[in-house]
């Protein structure tokens, strides 16, 4: 596994490349959380496969693709021998590299060919043939670089919305974007739900998840009520349901389950 920051230039969107090998004898299952960042997946192997939420026993095999925002933990299934390159969005990242809103792919993985065409195919295979991970990464940069500057941005008060939430760790009251934009409720919630995904008062709720979930991988807490405290939650209550929505389990339940590498085991 090879780790890299991306160009200087794309890190408001672009938090890191995650170039992998591997061959398993036994299916790993791992359980993806919602957070304000989401993946792109250039795939060397054998397909990858998504699990339904509601019903496990529906899924979705996947070669390269890219997701949008979710609002609910997806359980993902690697097997056999595989390999690629993981990069890690923003999700108005992804909106400007896919230079179309995402209210399509929430809750969703798509085929990278199904998003781009024939450039998917092209994009995986040069990744595929380059002789060095450096080799890759550099090449992402100029791909990602090149997409997101002819990228058409989505309306200031989109922007600004996105950024408060971001900046406050999904504290802001809608009010007082409402306030800031000065468009009416309405249309902030249906413009910032069609180009990003999720209406603003979830994406805060993801956010102050994320928080909360980052805090629990380093054990930074001593106990759980301090930590829904410090994260914003107004109680233990509010607390637990979110973990239960977006996580499936207890936090105590999705802690008994975070492995070596700060990922949480889907079985």
């Amino acid at each position: 596994m090879v780790t890299a920051p991306p160009h200087a230039s794309l890190r408001a969107h672009v938090r890191r490349y995650v170039g992998w090998w591997e061959h398993r004898t036994t299916p790993l299952y791992r359980r993806e959380l919602p957070s304000a960042e989401v993946p792109l997946i250039i795939n060397f192997g054998a397909p990858i496969r998504l699990f339904d939420v509601q019903d496990r026993t529906r899924s979705t095999e996947l070669g390269s693709f890219a997701t949008g925002a979710y609002d609910s933990h997806v359980v993902v299934e690697a097997n056999g021998s595989q390999g690629g390159i993981q990069i890690d969005f923003t999700i108005l990242g992804m909106r400007l590299f896919l230079g179309r809103p995402l209210a399509e792919l929430t809750n969703r993985g798509v085929a990278l060919e199904d998003v781009f065409g024939p450039a998917g195919r092209r994009i995986t295979m040069e990744l595929h043939d380059a002789s060095t991970w450096g080799a890759r990464f550099d090449l992402l940069d100029r791909e990602i670089g090149s997409r997101i500057a002819a990228a058409t941005q989505p309306a200031s008060e989109v922007l600004c919305t996105w950024k408060r939430i971001v900046e406050s760790s999904g504290l802001v009251t809608i009010r007082s974007l409402v306030e800031e934009t000065g468009w009416s409720q309405k249309h902030l919630i249906s413009q910032f739900r069609e180009h990003i995904g999720l209406a603003p008062k979830m994406f805060a709720r993801v956010m102050r998840f994320g928080h909360a979930v980052d805090r629990l991988r380093r054990r930074g807490h001593s106990s759980l009520t301090e930590l829904a405290l410090d994260c914003g939650y107004y109680d233990q209550s509010h607390f637990d349901r979110d973990f239960r929505a977006f996580a499936g389990v207890t936090a105590t339940e999705l802690l008994s389950t975070l492995g070596t590498h700060g990922g949480f085991s889907g079985e």
